[in-house]
């Protein structure tokens, strides 16, 4: 391990709890959370806006999976265990608001719960046809948005958007939105049926939380990628690869600190217009 290269792992630092949650939806506040992520502060502070998507009762293998998470369990686990794991490279998450969502009101709804609940990694439009049942008329155009779903595909447990290219200049800004699965059954290779997926993990990674699942996501947002397993040098790390963990390197912290800055900016201009 090189000191260019030197793992921040999250599991060895102190617990960060969000500093506050804004008012629902009140833009004043959160013009007062970005005044205080000025660019060259050392805490960025983005605000985030999490969906609970109702009415989605989805069956596998003799398993009724619906939304179980509360709002109670984002403000008291899920938030600081996020924050908890981005600690390292100084990123603060504070709740905007979270809505309550059922799916869309679409003839095809039904067909494709049934579809997504039979899906996996290599069923062609899976993601799409997730989109297509989430009702996203609650999303905020300008900060990030996180939507926790029942169940997202056999051994999967999130997919995030990159909103554009993979670098900086071609995506200054990332992306804004991803989905959480509440159920899993990537545990178990999918050779057991579903079950609740656990909020948080102890200390150390062993299988994965809808925590850490999200801290991944929003990683992706931030323009973060998985490391090729055949070149990977450094190993427990939250963006995947070889012995999966929380670590953040040096490379992945700098970048994502300077998406999050151009994302507090591109927030900051959409206030201007929308006072």
């Amino acid at each position: 391990m090189t000191h260019r290269f030197r793992v921040l792992l999250a599991c060895c630092v102190f617990f960060l709890s969000p500093l506050f949650s804004l008012a629902q939806g009140n833009h004043k506040d959160l013009l007062r959370l970005l005044d205080a992520s000025p660019a060259d502060a050392d805490i960025i502070q983005l605000p985030i806006r999490f969906h609970l998507v109702h009415g989605a009762t989805m069956e596998k293998k003799g398993v009724s999976m619906n939304m179980w998470i509360s709002e109670t369990n984002i403000r008291r686990e899920i938030i600081p265990e996020i924050n908890r794991i981005w600690q390292p490279a100084r990123i603060t998450w504070v709740i905007e608001s979270i809505r309550e969502v059922h799916v869309a009101d679409t003839p095809d709804c039904t067909a494709h719960l049934k579809e997504i609940a039979q899906s996996n990694r290599e069923t062609s439009g899976r993601t799409k046809m997730i989109m297509e049942v989430i009702d996203t008329s609650h999303r905020h155009p300008a900060i990030h948005n996180l939507y926790f779903f029942p169940y997202v595909g056999e051994t999967l447990q999130g997919f995030a958007f990159f909103g554009g290219g993979l670098s900086i200049p071609d995506n200054p800004d990332g992306g804004t939105m991803c989905v959480v699965c509440a159920w899993t059954d990537k545990p178990s290779g999918a050779r057991h049926p579903p079950h609740k997926f656990d909020l948080c993990e102890p200390l150390p990674f062993k299988q994965g939380s809808v925590s850490r699942t999200c801290s991944h996501e929003l990683g992706h947002n931030l323009l973060l990628q998985h490391p090729d397993k055949e070149t990977q040098t450094i190993t427990k790390r939250l963006m995947g690869g070889k012995q999966k963990g929380y670590g953040l390197t040096f490379d992945e912290v700098a970048l994502a600190r300077s998406v999050a800055r151009n994302r507090i900016s591109t927030i900051k201009k959409w206030l201007a217009t929308h006072p």
